[in-house]
């Protein structure tokens, strides 16, 4: 199949010339693959975050540096302080959406101790699950669908670890977002992204068989899981629920629990970003498509 040895090449010559000092290693399938690649040209530690030590990740995170062959950092941190840094992770990325809050707050965590520790280029694994399909409701659309799909996240996708890199003075790399490979995934036919394999549809079908031999197994074929699942950083979602209690606003309604908590947050650095076109319903913030950026509400 020439689709997966270009694949190979083309990753490969993404990470090749772009020195790093740092690598988020979750133990995810498009992290490791980028890890084990860079590792072939460069000397780096690996960072895994999590809450309470109940992650699972930590578990795939030393899979992967003892495969290839590096030292790795594990980030436990408790829930007092995951709260603490939920106040900025609002204020850098503008949001009270608690979903991008709990998983970015857990990248915000990592990053931050990467500055700390003389990071200067740290690798991540954005742009896998867009372009390769591996969120699960990619797998629900046929394949015409979910091609014209893919092809328009590009024009407007956005990840919150660049925007926190930048806050920290810190650079972050996926080689999944160099324009000549985001050009060549978009050639890939959907079929090679999506298939049934033991009786389930999985995503990200061409990476996994491209770099199963370059991976420890468990990651290659692992099953796609949130940052905030596998990091633990789930249990944050009770917490500010329990903060929110006897928090009222007029001026938004919410469509989360925790969210009173974090728009409380995000009213004393931010302000609703309206405009004349297609507002969301919930809390009157501009949208373009169909996901409000502000407060996490999906438009019907």
């Amino acid at each position: 199949m020439g689709y997966i040895e270009e694949l190979r090449k083309i990753l490969d010559r993404a990470v090749r010339s772009t020195e790093i000092t740092h690598a988020l290693t979750s133990g995810g399938l498009d992290s490791s693959i980028a890890s084990a690649l860079a590792r072939r040209y460069h000397e780096f530690r690996g960072v895994v975050v999590s809450l309470e030590g109940n992650s699972t990740d930590i578990r795939y995170a030393k899979l992967l540096a003892e495969k290839i062959r590096i030292k790795l950092d594990v980030i436990d941190v408790s829930l007092d302080e995951a709260i603490d840094y939920v106040e900025k992770t609002v204020r850098i990325l503008a949001t009270f959406d608690p979903i991008e809050v709990v998983n970015s707050t857990a990248v915000l965590i990592a990053l931050e101790y990467i500055k700390h520790n003389d990071g200067i280029r740290v690798l991540t694994g954005d742009g896998g699950d867009e372009l390769f399909a591996g969120y699960s409701y990619m797998h629900e659309m046929d394949f015409k669908e979910l091609g014209e799909y893919i092809a328009k996240l590009p024009s407007f996708w956005t990840f919150s670890s660049f925007k926190i890199g930048e806050s920290l003075s810190l650079e972050v790399f996926s080689p999944y977002l160099v324009d000549y490979v985001i050009e060549f995934a978009l050639e890939i036919p959907p079929e090679l992204k999506v298939v049934k394999f033991n009786n389930k549809k999985i995503g990200k079908y061409i990476l996994r068989i491209a770099f199963e031999d370059l991976i420890p197994k468990e990651i290659a074929w692992r099953e796609k899981h949130p940052i905030e699942i596998g990091s633990g950083f789930n249990k944050l979602y009770d917490v500010l629920e329990e903060l929110s209690v006897g928090l009222e606003f007029d001026e938004v309604k919410f469509w989360h629990g925790s969210q009173p908590y974090l728009y409380d947050i995000f009213r004393r650095f931010h302000t609703i970003r309206r405009g004349d076109k297609k507002s969301c319903p919930f809390c009157g913030s501009e949208v373009f498509g169909r996901h409000c950026k502000t407060c996490g509400a999906y438009l019907v």
